[in-house]
């Protein structure tokens, strides 16, 4: 990029007051582009005849962005089975996707090597390639075959029913509290977690919604000058979307997929929390964007892994089912 601006091909419009990189002395953390009227310093705003581009990327080339936007919208995790990316909704295209019919965001199932996503590819994530598969619950592993099986039977479950995204999650809850009964007496783990879902059809959630609290813990893993600088205002202008139901069921399947607190965390408890707070996200009026900015972007995947899995010894859950 410096190169760039060196020998002509980038120009940028920054001045004293608005420099490229934000200026916050420390030499430590890495450096952030600035931002202008809310949008990054290298973009060009859409005008007459011009759709607006990163000037980086129009000037020279993908390869020339930063890594971060190299990847964007993707969310990837690399694990021994594979690569695995889902998408960041706060990409507007991607958000599309998931309203438009007959489009890629309503196929409503796990894609293998799709051709936007070639082998080879550069994906950048979480890297669990030397952990073992996601605990089932705190002192209870799962092996990758049954957690294929489970993201499978949770992204068809969410995305390709009919019920409401509400009722939905709630069958999710239950199959999880099924699923978490088993042991190795119980016979195969795999014809576990498909007996769970197949059991978890009931139309009654009397679990307690607590949307400010999962608020409350998304916005305690956010670093303090990035909550008020970026969250804020996020949750100030934008708090009154409503999201379609079959928008958020598919919404909510995207986060059931390569999801990072799986591998995090210590329980299926603790994978179903950052459902539910993308749920309540979305419930508290963000939108499906705003759900993933902060989610997604802002807030500390670790810091969420471990406040999410406080899950796993709430009565509450166990309560629900036994009502």
């Amino acid at each position: 990029m410096n190169r760039g601006r060196r020998d002509g091909r980038l120009q940028l419009e920054v001045s004293a007051q608005t420099p490229l990189f934000q200026d916050d002395n420390d030499s430590e953390r890495p450096r952030v582009l600035n931002l202008v009227d809310g949008a990054c310093v290298c973009y060009a705003r859409p005008g007459p005849g011009d759709p607006g581009r990163c000037h980086v990327q129009r000037a020279l080339g993908h390869a020339a962005l930063p890594l971060a936007c190299r990847q964007f919208p993707r969310v990837t995790l690399v694990d021994p089975r594979g690569v695995f990316v889902t998408l960041s909704h706060y990409c507007p295209t991607a958000a599309e996707m998931l309203a438009r019919p007959g489009g890629p965001g309503s196929e409503d199932r796990i894609l293998e090597s799709p051709a936007g996503f070639p082998r080879g590819g550069e994906y950048e994530g979480l890297d669990a390639r030397a952990n073992m598969p996601p605990l089932l619950r705190p002192d209870m592993l799962m092996d990758w075959e049954s957690w294929s099986l489970w993201e499978q039977l949770s992204v068809e479950h969410l995305a390709r029913g009919a019920a409401s995204a509400s009722a939905s999650l709630a069958g999710v809850r239950a199959a999880v509290e099924i699923a978490r009964t088993w042991s190795p007496a119980r016979g195969p783990l795999a014809a576990h977690l498909t007996s769970a879902y197949g059991a978890a059809t009931g139309p009654r959630d009397s679990h307690a919604r607590d949307d400010q609290r999962r608020l409350a813990e998304v916005l305690s893993a956010i670093p303090p000058d990035v909550r008020d600088r970026f969250a804020a205002p996020r949750l100030a202008s934008h708090a009154h979307t409503v999201t379609a139901d079959a928008v958020r069921r598919r919404f909510l399947a995207a986060h059931a997929f390569a999801n990072w607190t799986a591998h995090l965390g210590l329980g299926l408890r603790t994978w179903l929390r950052s459902l539910e707070s993308a749920d309540a996200l979305v419930s508290l009026g963000l939108g499906i964007d705003g759900a993933d900015l902060l989610l997604r972007h802002l807030a500390d995947p670790a810091a969420l892994a471990r406040t999410w899995s406080a899950a796993e010894t709430d009565s509450s859950y166990s309560a629900d089912m036994n009502g």
